[in-house]
């Protein structure tokens, strides 16, 4: 065998090598997760308004710290309908949600009114009944829920989230509800709007303003969603 021809043979073999070699991280990254974090109001529309706090910062503040904690103990990639002080309305971030294909959608709110004595977190996921004819009796919510995976989703993505934030606020979950969302109707993701903390309760606003808690807030959420994407069948 001439020089030319053990030369080919061994460069053939040396790109075989190569390609059977896995590049590091490569499959970890395509089995990624995408979680879009959406900051509630921003840039005019403050939302919320009690002593110093408002809305629009504070879910801000919060969005970020979350993409922070995903980066340090997560498995999946953290993105944000808007990461500063700017008007965006709800066809914008929906066109975000389109654009981006996430996994989930979480819409970060803070909570106000039903009294100065309301408390807690409340975490909202869209109502079956909008995708019903008819109403929304028990058989027809069944069969809708066959045919929308997506809103079976957002009811355990909701039950996780719900886990992780029990161990923040013992005893002050309000419940999951069923509701409507302008921003999450008509959405083929699992997504759930989360309140966290009412502004018009004295205890509340002033956990919500310390950082230790917004931390903890982040952390929380965090955790949810490790247990909503290790228990996806």
């Amino acid at each position: 065998m001439d020089r030319q021809r053990v030369r080919q043979w061994i460069i053939t073999l040396l790109v075989l090598l190569i390609g059977l070699v896995p590049i590091e991280g490569a499959g970890a990254q395509a089995n990624r997760h995408i979680v879009l974090i959406d900051p509630a109001h921003g840039g005019e529309e403050a939302g919320v308004v009690s002593d110093k706090l408002r809305e629009k910062d504070l879910t801000m503040n919060l969005a970020l710290l979350v993409q922070q904690e995903a980066k340090q103990k997560a498995n999946f990639d953290v993105q944000l309908t808007r990461s500063e002080d700017r008007n965006i309305t709800t066809a914008e971030r929906r066109k975000t949600v389109l654009a981006l294909k996430p996994d989930c959608l979480l819409s970060l709110h803070i909570n106000a009114g039903f009294g100065k004595k309301a408390t807690g977190y409340e975490v909202y996921f869209p109502g079956f009944q909008q995708t019903i004819v008819g109403g929304s009796e028990s058989a027809a919510i069944l069969k809708d829920m066959e045919k929308n995976r997506y809103l079976n989703d957002s009811v355990r993505l909701a039950q996780a989230l719900q886990a992780g934030l029990d161990t923040l606020f013992p005893r002050q979950g309000r419940g999951l509800r069923d509701a409507p969302s302008p921003l999450l109707d008509g959405l083929t993701i699992p997504g759930v709007v989360v309140e966290l903390g009412f502004a018009t309760h004295p205890e509340d606003r002033k956990k919500l303003t310390e950082e230790k808690t917004q931390r903890a807030i982040a952390r929380a959420l965090v955790e949810g969603l490790l247990i909503y994407f290790q228990k996806a069948p």
